[in-house]
């Protein structure tokens, strides 16, 4: 809630005047209606003249009050409003200087309260205007008054005057003190405390009405940020932090504003350099960025990636595009891309898996999803030694249906699990179809995904489904993805394991080398029967050495181990040939078969059965 002002005060307290003065005055009309002649006999205007005036003076000074003039010229004109009540009053009454002090005293405890030193020096001129007026012009008074009973009127409302002030100037200096508090206090919540930079809120205030085309946010986040406090303590994690901050000031070009969002992570705001790559010149200053730490005798190495958000988006609030660029991050860090881009395209595959997400939350796992199987080559052989289960979603959503899109949303959930219970009978089923087509050896390839694997229910399941449909674990091989995600060395991860490895199941390492499974996994842990190369490594492999020596490593490793090594996404002549020419003999790709109905796998190996029988 935003801080008032004593200016604002003062406007609020000029309002209720207003309300006050036209509440009297309509009194004040109602009783003179209600007087006799005689009360008013000495009045110099008639009792409907009388009311007008006090009813044009009540409306008067609460339109005054409702204007658009500022403060200080409304205390001016309201002054001169009340201060007519007093002025007029003189000669209505007998007593017609007890009203005026009456009046006078009335309007201090007014000014008093309405935090306005013009409207109590406006009353200190009336009340010795008037009194001398009164002392003067003593014929205006039909009833003897003892001039001593002037100057002891005087003193008193000279003592009101004078605790009228004493009591405005506190008022006024406890509200300063308020106001400069509360000013400190809304300073606060719109700064880190740590570093004294703008957090989000002090960032979305500054930028509210300001075009955010024209502007860059750059978040920069410390992967490392919440171990260096565990490793090195946290003095050292704080100054690693503004070291942080301060060579970012130093190698940044000009920008608007720095913000700390939270721990490791900062916003920096700057207006988009014309002709200029940002994405080259933020790629050079995360490299001079990451560069060792000098901090008390330590040598500190920080994890750092950027994200850009080139604001190119309508409508959309600085906490919203803060919060883009740091949903952006854990994307950016299992990538390993040290800088990433928010542009246009980024922001539509974003949308597009918010949809994909509310869609998915609805989806029938029976009716919604279908399999489609691809062939595995054996060139030595010259046959096919197995196929790979693959799940596709029917959707109406255009891009959703590919699984780099769906999977990861699923997998997010407990909804993987269902899919991965739903895919694994299917495979089930599917294997005993192929029951007499293929050879008892002829596998068939299940995906699992980490979050499946430790799950509770995960082995007794795969054990019912063997004695559900009959087959033994060798026909079903548990295909297990090396992420970044998978943790090898886990208990719950090695319990499962252990359990595959009781049972027989052959184990195939999916994406091999972009993960980080270990060599004492692979050697002691793992059940391994085939080491899987991703598509990555074979790409256009004739071009570059390094993919051959690549491919060439992992395929030496397996020897090592003594398990398979089958290379994925083969489209080309050329990749088959120099993936022979190192010694791999097993396929997976386009180039031999592609994805299809479980009808066209069925009539291929009928044909192939028919083929060998003659």
């Amino acid at each position: 809630m935003p801080v008032k002002t004593i200016d604002e005060i003062v406007r609020n307290q000029q309002r209720w005047i207003g309300n006050f003065a036209l509440f009297l005055m309509s009194v004040g009309a109602l009783i003179f209606l209600g007087t006799t002649d005689q009360t008013i006999q000495n009045a110099y205007l008639n009792q409907l003249t009388t009311v007008a005036v006090l009813l044009c003076i009540g409306i008067i000074t609460f339109l005054i009050s409702r204007s658009r003039l500022t403060a200080h010229h409304k205390s001016h004109f309201l002054s001169v409003m009340l201060l007519s009540i007093p002025f007029a009053s003189i000669s209505m009454l007998p007593y017609a200087a007890v009203t005026v002090w009456a009046s006078c005293f009335l309007f201090l405890m007014i000014a008093l309260i309405a935090y306005d030193r013009i409207m109590i020096w406006y009353a200190i001129v009336l009340i010795v205007a008037t009194n001398v007026f009164i002392m003067v012009r003593s014929d205006t008074i039909l009833v003897e008054i003892d001039p001593t009973d002037h100057y002891a009127r005087l003193g008193m409302i000279g003592i009101a005057i004078c605790i009228a002030l004493i009591i405005n100037h506190l008022h006024l200096r406890n509200l300063s003190r308020l106001q400069q508090l509360a000013d400190q206090l809304h300073e606060s919540a719109r700064h880190d405390l740590q570093t004294q930079l703008l957090n989000v809120r002090g960032l979305e205030e500054r930028f509210l009405h300001v075009d955010q085309k024209n502007l860059l946010l750059v978040g920069v986040h410390l992967e490392n940020y919440h171990e260096l406090a565990r490793y090195f303590g946290e003095e050292i994690q704080q100054q690693v932090l503004f070291d942080c901050i301060e060579r970012l000031k130093t190698l940044l070009p000009p920008y608007l504003t720095m913000v700390r969002v939270e721990g490791g992570t900062l916003m920096v705001v700057m207006e988009k350099p014309p002709g200029v790559s940002c994405e080259e010149e933020m790629t050079r200053l995360s490299q001079r960025m990451s560069a060792p730490y000098q901090v008390e005798h330590h040598q500190i190495y920080v994890n750092l990636y950027i994200v850009i958000d080139d604001g190119e988006v309508d409508q959309l609030s600085m906490t919203k595009r803060i919060h883009q660029i740091t949903s952006a991050f854990p994307e950016s860090i299992r990538d390993s891309e040290k800088v990433m881009c928010l542009n246009q395209e980024w922001r539509k595959e974003q949308s597009l898996r918010v949809e994909a997400a509310k869609a998915l939350s609805r989806a029938d796992v029976n009716h919604d999803f279908y399999l489609v199987y691809q062939l595995q080559y054996d060139s030595n052989q010259d046959r096919f030694i197995g196929l790979e289960a693959l799940i596709r979603w029917n959707t109406t959503i255009p891009g959703a249906e590919r699984p780099t899109v769906f999977i990861p949303i699923a997998e997010k959930s407990d909804l993987i699990i269902r899919l991965g219970e739903w895919v694994f009978e299917e495979g089930c089923k599917t294997r005993k179809r192929l029951i007499g087509l293929v050879p008892e050896e002829f596998s068939l390839s299940v995906n699992v995904s980490p979050r499946q694997l430790t799950h509770e229910s995960f082995m007794p399941f795969i054990e019912r489904m063997l004695l559900k449909y009959s087959l033994k674990p060798k026909q079903i091989k548990i295909e297990i993805t090396e992420s970044q995600s998978l943790d090898f060395e886990s208990q719950p991860i090695l319990r499962a394991l252990r359990r595959i490895k009781t049972l027989d199941f052959p184990v195939s390492l999916d994406d091999f080398g972009t993960g980080h499974a270990s060599y004492h996994v692979l050697e002691r842990l793992l059940p391994l029967r085939q080491l899987k190369v991703p598509k990555q490594f074979i790409e256009q492999v004739e071009e570059s050495e390094k993919r051959q020596s690549i491919l060439e490593s992992i395929f030496q490793l397996s020897q090592s181990m003594h398990v398979e090594c089958i290379v994925e996404g083969v489209e080309t002549g050329e990749e088959v040939q120099i993936a022979k020419d190192i010694g791999i003999h097993l396929f997976q790709g386009y180039f031999f078969a592609k994805p299809v109905l479980l009808e066209e796998i069925i009539c291929l190996l009928e044909t192939k059965k028919a083929e060998t029988t003659e």
